[in-house]
């Protein structure tokens, strides 16, 4: 592959791959970290990388995928409960409050409520076993096959499938006892409130669907080239502090 024509590709594929490393580690700065070391790698093995755009799209998001595993399994003190300590964080820090209410009513704030919502979906993952969470990414949100997961994590088919299952049950699951927009007794509806709070009438991100998993997977789709907003950043940042 030539120089130009990686640099042409790296470029239309960095939201879409600093979103995926965005929602596997749940580290703005970490998956920032990650993705110049994935472009570094590519343009380090230019000679040997496809020229096909589709196959060297899944070749980086290979190598994004295991560098994040195994930064992931060096650093595994994720915060079960991460998004209900990070609102308490927040709500005591004077300069995150006074800046969350300069964003009130702009642009960065529009699709709040559906950042908020990715950013729940993020928490929730962090949880399971690092491959499990790269597996359903990678299937459900970026659109790779199962066969195409099963290469790119080095494990088989039906392990792939079975990681699948597994996942969407017990997030189905989980959900339905905490999200209060899937159930009237859910305790938690940050992303309404957040969505009140800046002025976004934007309302419930799942007011036009099942309020399933699957629903939620779609606005992931729907955002997958797009990250984090801003003060979802900044928010998560705050995990270091508590840390």
């Amino acid at each position: 592959m030539k120089n130009e024509q990686y640099i042409q590709s790296c470029h239309s594929l960095r939201n879409e791959l600093l979103g995926y490393l965005q929602r596997l580690t749940g580290r703005p700065a970490i998956a920032e970290e990650l993705l110049q070391e994935t472009l570094l790698r590519g343009h380090l093995h230019q000679a040997e990388l496809p020229d096909s755009h589709v196959e060297l799209r899944a070749w980086l998001f290979t190598v994004a995928s295991r560098l994040a595993i195994d930064t992931l399994r060096k650093h595994s003190n994720w915060r079960e409960n991460a998004m209900d300590d990070l609102r308490e964080a927040a709500e005591s820090n004077a300069d995150f409050i006074n800046l969350s209410r300069q964003l009130i009513g702009t642009p960065e704030t529009k699709n709040i409520a559906k950042e908020h919502l990715a950013a729940c979906f993020t928490c929730l993952l962090r949880t399971f076993p690092e491959q499990k969470a790269a597996a359903l990414l990678l299937k459900e949100v970026y659109g790779f096959s199962v066969e195409e997961v099963a290469d790119q994590l080095e494990t088989s088919f039906s392990q792939v499938k079975n990681w699948l299952q597994e996942t969407r049950r017990t997030m189905n699951a989980i959900y339905g006892a905490s999200c209060a927009l899937v159930t009237k007794n859910g305790v938690c509806h940050q992303c309404v409130e957040l969505d009140g709070f800046f002025a976004s009438n934007s309302s419930d991100p799942l007011a036009e669907s099942p309020r399933d998993l699957q629903a939620r997977l779609a606005v992931l789709h729907e955002l997958r080239d797009k990250g984090m907003g801003r003060w979802h950043v900044l928010l998560f940042e705050l995990l270091d502090e508590l840390s």
